[in-house]
């Protein structure tokens, strides 16, 4: 029974080690054994990773019980919030205090600042000593910093099958990570996702969504500067390029834009929608959409009837793309493989000069 015992206790050490993060919870996995640190009259450096708008903080719970710091009663600057408490963590085999702490400014007492290029949110961990008739130690505070890009310069590259496709985009100095999302829809209540096995039709109206799910509403709004599309599986820096919009507002291009796309909403939210009929680019069966974003810390909302305030092209912007396939539809008075109208769109597209 006492080899049992111990191939059990072994096992659970064993899962313990390989497990990178699991909640401590009264585990006795997470117990620290203080005789493999050494004592500091300062604290541990916390670790900190800003990712998918959370802000994750780490310092190591038996560094501090070895150096006489209170592990209970670590604080960010407003710990009401139970989002905001810390809890304990055993991570890559050693016992971590823990907090997650959502990137908002109404969160945990969180400030941010934005200037021209980048949007940081700041925070400060106070950690207290342990309470003893002789203090030998300092409170100490860790300030903690999440830096956020306000525009990007990305690409995202996807098939046609799936339609919806992400990139990862890294934050200099912080590892920090925003994903954005381009998906084509069937219905105007932007449910029903087009897949594999949806079959589009020359004049079907479908609806363009490109979202930032983790970005700060509160704060910041996703603006479209521009829509275009490439024949077949062309880069847009090699080949012949449509605009589907024009200026920096993302509005429809006069050429021929108009009673093609039209605008939903843009500038107004974390994120923008368009509606567009699906038409063909001549000798082609693959159609590419691109869309070039920026964020906005201000309002930014479009009215392509009317200008808001001054409109502007940021020095970079993220880029995301969708591939579609159309179908003819016998019925909708459809000639060949496209109807009379995009036809004859698709003829005085090829004259135009290729936009880069």
């Amino acid at each position: 029974m006492k080899i049992l015992q111990t191939l059990l206790l072994a096992l659970c050490t064993l899962l313990s080690v390989h497990a990178t993060t699991q909640t401590c919870g009264g585990s006795v996995n997470c117990t620290c054994d203080l005789s493999k640190y050494n004592s500091s009259v300062k604290p541990p450096s916390p670790t900190i990773n800003c990712t998918n708008g959370v802000m994750t903080v780490y310092i190591s719970k038996c560094q501090l019980e070895k150096s006489l710091f209170n592990t209970s009663n670590l604080a960010l600057l407003n710990n009401t919030d139970p989002d905001c408490t810390s809890t304990d963590y055993l991570v890559d085999g050693e016992v971590q205090v823990g907090f997650h702490n959502p990137m908002s400014s109404t969160k945990c007492g969180n400030r941010l600042q934005v200037n021209a290029t980048y949007a940081i949110y700041t925070n400060i961990l106070h950690i207290y000593p342990e309470q003893h008739p002789v203090m030998t130690r300092n409170n100490a505070t860790a300030n903690l910093t999440c830096i956020y890009p306000l525009t990007y310069h990305t690409a995202l590259n996807i098939t046609l099958k799936p339609v919806s496709g992400n990139t990862d985009i890294s934050v200099p100095g912080v590892t920090g990570t925003l994903t954005v999302y381009m998906t084509v829809y069937t219905d105007a209540q932007f449910s029903q996702p087009v897949t594999d096995s949806t079959t589009l039709t020359v004049e079907q109206t479908v609806y363009i969504e490109v979202v930032m799910p983790e970005l700060d509403a509160n704060q910041f709004n996703i603006k479209v500067l521009r829509i275009y599309a490439t024949p077949g599986a062309t880069d847009p820096g090699a080949g012949q390029v449509y605009n589907l919009t024009s200026g920096p507002d993302g509005c429809p291009d006069p050429t021929y834009g108009v009673g093609l796309i039209s605008v939903i909403n843009n500038g107004n939210g974390s994120s923008a929608r368009y509606s567009m009929s699906v038409f063909q680019i001549t000798n082609q069966i693959f159609l590419n959409l691109y869309s070039d974003i920026t964020i906005c810390n201000t309002t930014c909302a479009v009215n392509c009837n009317q200008k808001i305030g001054k409109s502007y092209t940021p020095e970079s912007v993220a880029t995301v793309n969708v591939a579609l396939v159309a179908e003819s539809d016998p019925t909708s008075g459809a000639t060949g493989r496209f109807s009379t109208s995009w036809t004859l769109v698709s003829l005085i597209s090829l004259l135009i000069a290729k936009f880069m």
